[in-house]
């Protein structure tokens, strides 16, 4: 038997067998996949485009799936009873403010878009627009003429509208209206919906890398042009209790790629931690954004410090502030996880100034 099999395996038409069968047996499962990866892009291409016919009009293309042209149209709908709406809120503010209306309209799509329940009316778009605001009783001094034609001062109370800046405050009041909870899948589209609109000169998906470009990097340098953030005074301190030193696993700049082949540029410095370790803010600040993402970076939050400078914290398991949140150094702002394009948990702590990564040891104490 074992003479045999050697004469076996020494002979060509033996292996142009094995491959045949093999061939025979794994081609349903390639096929599988590769239908379903298909399958997956063409549904994401189908959700972009979505996204932008609703936002930014346009013809929609016949080669759209009969239920996505009627999504688009109706939420075109829904858009226009809203801008309404916005317009008539911002009627009644004061001081120059205003209302973010592709803030609104994105938090309305992520919630909406594709249900039963997509139909809006101008009522219910003032009741949705209203979880945006706040309104505040004022007191002006006014001259109005007396019984007897004199002029005289009195005062008049009227209603004031202002907008929230803090989104974990919409948040609850948006649950209140539609009667359920926000979920961090819910906050994952706004963000993404958001961005994709807003800014939309720059890769969403791009991954970590120090060449070539990086997405998130040139997203960061574009939102804080012209950013009211002030600088607070003092040093970075350090993002975990213990020491940071005696944790870091791989440094900024270029290093071994993860596959043994090659170098690729580190934007941040990697830190070994327990999975739920708290990660604090390492300066006073403004959140800039949270994105949930399951490639790159993770789960991953940025805080602007004021005059171009930016933290970002990586890979994390649970984020625990929310955009346009303001936190104090040593805040703690999410835990150490293993999301995203991670081989373990850690935290991965980027230093970025004007969309430019910088060294994080040169600014950690």
């Amino acid at each position: 038997m074992t003479r045999l099999t050697i004469i076996l395996l020494g002979d060509k038409r033996t292996w142009k067998a094995l491959a045949v069968i093999v061939a025979a047996v794994l081609t349903p499962f390639i096929l599988l996949v590769i239908a379903i990866c298909s399958m997956l892009h063409g549904a994401a291409s189908h959700n972009n485009a979505a996204v932008e016919l609703s936002f930014l009009g346009g013809n929609i293309p016949i080669t759209m799936p009969a239920d996505y042209r009627e999504y688009i149209t109706e939420m075109r709908s829904c858009f226009s009873f809203l801008d309404s709406a916005i317009a008539a809120v911002e009627s009644l503010m004061e001081d120059g403010d205003s209302l973010d209306s592709v803030r609104i309209k994105a938090v309305f799509y992520a919630l909406y878009f594709g249900t039963d329940r997509l139909s809006l009316r101008s009522a219910a778009a003032k009741e949705f627009v209203d979880c945006f605001v706040e309104y505040e009783e004022r007191v002006r001094i006014i001259t109005v003429l007396d019984e007897e034609g004199k002029e005289i001062e009195i005062e008049k109370r009227y209603m004031v509208a202002v907008s929230i800046d803090d989104l974990a405050l919409v948040y609850s009041k948006v649950e209140a209206y539609v009667g359920r909870s926000i979920t961090a899948d819910d906050k994952a589209n706004i963000t993404e919906i958001y961005l994709r609109v807003s800014y939309r000169n720059f890769d969403v998906g791009a991954d970590m890398s120090l060449e070539g470009g990086n997405g998130t990097h040139d997203l960061i340098g574009e939102m804080t042009q012209g950013s009211q953030v002030v600088p607070s005074d003092g040093n970075f301190i350090s993002p975990i209790d213990s020491d940071w030193r005696q944790l870091v696993t791989s440094e900024f700049g270029y290093r071994q790629n993860p596959t043994g082949v090659g170098m690729e540029g580190h934007t941040g410095l990697d830190m070994a931690l327990p999975l739920g370790t708290p990660v604090k803010a390492v300066k006073s600040g403004k959140i800039l954004f949270v994105r949930y993402k399951q490639t790159g970076y993770g789960y991953h939050v940025a805080i602007d410090h004021g005059d171009g400078l930016v933290t970002l914290y990586a890979h994390c398991s649970e984020i625990l502030v929310t955009e346009g949140q303001e936190v104090t150094a040593g805040t703690v702002i999410a835990k150490s996880g293993n999301t995203g394009r991670s081989t373990g948990p850690h935290l991965h702590l980027e230093v970025i100034q004007d969309g430019v990564p910088q060294n994080p040891r040169n600014y950690l104490s």
